[in-house]
């Protein structure tokens, strides 16, 4: 509920803030009613929180609501910074004069935001839409009887839904099978924020036709607690072919443990508590390979400290869109890519999908490539 409060406020704030900056704008370009502006405005900016009222109620037509809603969030977000920046060099001129005459007329001022706001979501959107493969080449000084070198597959944050539909879903599953893995690990944040919308229109289901050589595994991530659905969400994943483990480990060739942990979330949102990593490693041969799935990449001292050879975690979209790739960098040690500390290693995905507006600025969508060789 704090939460919420917080974010309403703030949201309002931020609304309040550009809506009068785009209306004066408006005012030197054509004569716009008030009334008539401040009354669309409203609706518009109402959407994310408005749209998710509905939805939860049921009501079908809430749909479009959302998308619109989801974009505004990336509108709101980017406005503000850009006419704070223009705010704040206006206020720099009057004191330094450095400006010329061309801009400091408030209809160019609009439109310098307006086009570079444009640009900016036009090429969120698109880069967005076109995820890339990075891979790692890593070694672990052990040794796997019968395996020489793994090639894992790590995904996180599909965030499976209105947004990431089918189509997504589809062409995700067909890359994969031209990585051609050993085992695909699904890192969290599989499903955004309403399973039964996923199960209702098959988003999951070209899953079911990855092919690896030791299978595919799971974690959960905050959002399939958020959505209050997390047992369904567990079996829309196992039935497309995928096993979650939660606070659990599997073995795969005899030779390598997968161990997942079930989400800090669940804590909040569940009332569950999560085990320990000790006390889920109770039974493990620390002699072998250890790898484990944690969707946020928040406990990796717990894990250094327990022998844990390679972990994979998301969460984070590192950031999404800039500049909150500045706040993921001060929350977390290591916030996307790869971290060493001796024999413990760390991979954290920036993700495939996209969460709220589906953007991405300053980062790309990913599907990353481990190949392991053991020594």
């Amino acid at each position: 509920m704090g939460f919420l409060l917080t974010f309403s406020i703030v949201y309002g704030l931020a609304n309040v803030y550009i809506g009068n900056r785009f209306f004066y704008w408006l005012k030197t370009l054509v004569s716009v009613p008030s009334i008539f502006y401040w009354a669309i405005f409203i609706l518009v900016a109402s959407a994310p929180i408005l749209s998710r009222i509905l939805a939860r109620a049921g009501i079908a037509k809430a749909e479009s609501l959302l998308i619109i809603g989801d974009w505004w969030l990336a509108i709101t977000y980017w406005s503000v910074l850009l006419w704070f920046i223009v705010d704040i060099t206006k206020v720099a001129d009057k004191r330094l004069n450095f400006l010329p005459a061309i801009a400091k007329d408030m209809t160019n001022q609009g439109y310098i935001v307006l086009f570079i706001l444009l640009g900016m979501l036009v090429y969120g959107a698109w880069n967005a839409l076109n995820p890339v493969i990075t891979r790692y080449d890593m070694s672990i000084n052990k040794q796997a009887e019968g395996i020489d070198n793994l090639k894992i597959v790590l995904v996180s944050d599909i965030h499976m839904g209105r947004v990431i539909g089918i189509d997504r879903v589809e062409r995700l599953a067909k890359s994969l099978n031209e990585l051609n893995p050993d085992i695909v690990l699904y890192a969290g944040d599989q499903i955004d924020d309403n399973a039964t919308y996923v199960v209702n229109n098959k988003i999951a289901e070209p899953l079911r036709n990855v092919k690896t050589h030791f299978g595919s595994y799971a974690v959960l991530g905050n959002h399939e607690y958020i959505s209050g659905q997390p047992a369904l969400a567990v079996s829309l994943l196992k039935n497309n072919g995928i096993t979650v483990l939660q606070d659990q480990w599997t073995m795969i060739g005899d030779a390598i443990y997968i161990v997942g942990r079930d989400d800090l979330s669940a804590v909040r949102y569940a009332a569950k508590g999560t085990g320990t990593l000790a006390d889920i490693m109770k039974d493990i041969d620390k002699k072998k390979t250890i790898i484990v799935m944690d969707h946020q990449p928040s406990r990796i001292n717990e894990a250094a400290q327990q022998g844990v050879d390679l972990q994979v975690s998301g969460h984070t979209h590192n950031g999404q869109f800039f500049p909150n790739n500045l706040i993921t960098k001060r929350i977390y040690e290591q916030d996307w890519g790869y971290l060493k500390k001796d024999a413990y290693q760390l991979i954290v995905s920036c993700g495939y999908g996209t969460w709220g507006p589906p953007i991405r600025l300053g980062n790309q969508p990913e599907i990353v490539e481990i190949n392991i060789k053991f020594e």
